[in-house]
């Protein structure tokens, strides 16, 4: 009888043998649980519990400090880290640049003296012109020349007349500093740029900017009009203006 049984167990292939696994307790050394197992399911519990063991482990690495204890991993993630913040201290810098730019234009608008005033003290002066004849203007319109600056007749600027729909252009890289509508001179825009210089455009029918805009030289700021109640026509009055002081712009830029 013994034989036949070890002959029927030998016929089983030893992947589908079954064991039976039984839990006892260690006082009374009563059975408390058992249960039958295969070699075959052993194998499969024993993948499964590896597979969630080195998913474990993995979201551990990436999700907890743990990562830090990688070897390699913190120096990769301080670069990121580094690289991240260098990026946000350049916007920063190039924000206070341009920051420092309108606020200086803006002080210099504040503090120079009026077109009445400078009459008053015998007109307004040119001031020290060799920087600005050492610069490139583009010219804001292309067109003839109506009315030239003149310190007599407290006309501070030059009267371009160009075609309609003419766009106006920046003389220079700059911020704007002031871009609304007057009832006397129109649609201005005035744009502050390096080295104390001012430019002012005036009766514009259209204004492309807004204040503390960056321009680029030769970006199209305005479109030429007649608006404003000191106007004759179609055409742009155009100002230039250094340390403070009005200058002759035909002298630095070719309408």
């Amino acid at each position: 009888m013994s034989s036949d049984k070890q002959r029927k167990n030998d016929a089983i292939p030893p992947n589908k043998r079954q064991y039976t696994v039984r839990i006892i307790e260690q006082d009374t050394l009563q059975e408390v649980r058992s249960f039958n197992i295969t070699p075959q399911k052993f194998k499969l519990l024993g993948i499964v519990a590896g597979f969630f063991l080195i998913a474990a482990t993995v979201c551990m690495i990436f999700f907890t400090p743990i990562k830090r204890w990688v070897p390699g991993y913190a120096n990769v993630e301080n670069n990121a880290v580094f690289l991240d913040l260098n990026d946000k201290i350049e916007d920063l810098e190039t924000e206070v640049s341009e920051q420092s730019t309108y606020i200086e234009g803006l002080l210099n608008m504040i503090s120079s003296p009026s077109a009445e005033e400078k009459l008053l003290k015998n007109g307004p002066s040119v001031g020290n012109i060799s920087i600005l004849d050492q610069l490139f203007f583009v010219p804001p319109v292309k067109g003839k020349v109506e009315h030239s600056f003149s310190q007599e007749n407290a006309h501070l600027g030059t009267d371009i007349i160009a075609p309609k729909n003419t766009p106006v252009k920046s003389i220079m890289d700059g911020v704007v500093i002031n871009s609304d509508w007057t009832l006397e001179n129109g649609n201005t825009i005035s744009i502050q740029h390096e080295r104390n210089i001012l430019s002012v455009y005036k009766h514009n029918s259209v204004l492309l900017k807004e204040e503390g805009s960056v321009v680029k030289a030769g970006e199209a700021i305005a479109i030429i009009g007649n608006s404003g109640e000191n106007t004759s026509g179609p055409h742009l009055h155009f100002e230039l203006w250094f340390e403070g002081k009005a200058v002759d712009p035909e002298e630095y830029v070719n309408f």
